[in-house]
């Protein structure tokens, strides 16, 4: 028997637990292998829906499925969060219940949350697109609302999930005023703690000339250190403040709680993962994925799907006794809307750099087709078209002599 614990039914989870279920059917219907995911969460919610939400008004319940639907058949489901993660003797432990299970292989996959508590005044003053629907869907009657103003954009902290999502906000906002005829009566300012308007130069050569042509300023090189709810001011490390009327920041984010208690992660809490295979620190029967490791990538969808694709490709090679090895390569693919049905993509490898993309029509589109599989692809739906997609970056095989391993418990916990 091997048990498959995975800790988090976010995007990455689902995906790791459908592909698991598909390919191991038999050996999950017979018993020999169970998929159990923990996870407390009632919906799981369409984040990449939350800019839609936030500037067009989209209704938040679109952005939401019940988890329960979202579970490939023959994989359990523990409605509960856990408490405690304990590798070294594989269990873990569940928040409410306080039941103890123990595993064989486990897979951390809790994402992670915003924190804009990290920022004295931040949580009195800001209203951001990140933390749920609900919260992008009071930003919207916020936004409709005004009148005329100054309205702050950008990035309060590092690190966030999908970086070109504070850009997608400026613009967006610059398309909400202008669809409402009132953009000249109302001056929008990008701020980012980075050197340019987007990290990756190559994308920050496309999209700084369109924030001049829509009149929209850029404050580079702004750390934010505090904000002044009373003044309606942020204050930067470096001394320069800026006023606002609306303030729409992408807070910092954490892992959360029973990660980052855990003595599995770095000294910010993130867990340390190796970037090619996705093992935690030491173990060979521990993972980790998505926005809570501590890999130098984005922290985005794409990134997630196909880093379950590589785990659950090598949990299946290593019951199986198979010599094959499964890489991720590092592939994104972040979308970034520029407003008026116009978008890029931000894409690149560990092995390749950023390439310059410039907004279109067609991006546009790809971007709202792969939202409407979106739903599907969590269990598995559409998984031919990533892996023609995304080619030789979707996943990379290595063939290898390898010993099998040998799945055991420590006697204590059998």
């Amino acid at each position: 028997m091997n048990d498959i614990a995975i800790v988090g039914g976010g995007a990455g989870g689902l995906i790791l637990a459908s592909k698991l279920a598909k390919e191991m059917g038999d050996e999950l219907r017979n018993g020999r292998i169970s998929i159990t995911i923990f996870d407390g969460s009632q919906n799981h919610e369409f984040q990449p829906g939350y800019l839609g939400v936030a500037f067009r008004g989209s209704r938040p319940s679109r952005m939401q499925r019940s988890l329960t639907q979202l579970i490939y058949p023959g994989v359990k489901l523990v409605h509960e969060n856990c408490s405690v993660i304990d590798i070294e003797n594989r269990y873990v432990i569940t928040e409410k219940s306080v039941n103890r299970y123990n595993f064989d292989t486990i897979v951390v996959a809790t994402g992670c949350l915003t924190d804009p508590g990290q920022i004295p005044g931040l949580s009195e003053a800001n209203h951001d697109f990140h933390t749920n629907a609900s919260k992008s869907a009071e930003l919207y009657e916020r936004m409709s609302r005004v009148k005329s103003g100054k309205i702050v954009v950008g990035i309060a902290g590092l690190p966030y999930k999908c970086p070109p999502s504070p850009n997608e906000g400026a613009f967006m906002a610059d398309e909400f005023f202008a669809k409402r005829k009132m953009r000249e009566k109302v001056e929008i300012t990008f701020v980012t703690p980075y050197l340019r308007a987007y990290p990756a130069e190559p994308i920050s050569e496309v999209i700084t000339p369109m924030y001049e042509d829509r009149n929209i300023d850029i404050v580079t090189g702004f750390n934010l250190d505090y904000v002044d709810p009373q003044k309606k001011e942020i204050l930067s490390l470096e001394g320069d403040s800026l006023e606002y009327d609306e303030l729409i920041l992408v807070p910092p984010h954490r892992t959360v709680d029973v990660v980052k208690k855990s003595d599995f992660v770095d000294k910010y809490g993130w867990v340390i993962t190796d970037k090619r295979d996705m093992h935690i620190k030491d173990y060979d029967y521990a993972f980790s994925i998505g926005d809570n490791t501590n890999i130098p990538i984005s922290k985005a969808g794409v990134e997630a799907h196909l880093q379950a694709i590589t785990v659950a490709s090598n949990i299946i090679e290593d019951y199986k006794g198979g010599t094959d090895k499964y890489l991720f390569t590092g592939r994104m693919q972040c979308s970034m809307e520029t407003g008026y049905h116009q978008a890029t993509f931000v894409v690149g490898t560990y092995e390749r750099p950023v390439e310059k993309k410039f907004p279109s029509t067609i991006n546009y589109v790809e971007k709202k087709f792969m939202e409407r599989i979106y739903w599907s692809s969590l269990k598995g739906g559409y998984e031919w078209l990533f892996r023609m997609h995304f080619g030789d970056d979707y996943i990379q095989k290595i063939s290898q002599i390898k010993p099998p391993r040998q799945i055991s418990r420590p006697e204590t916990q059998k």
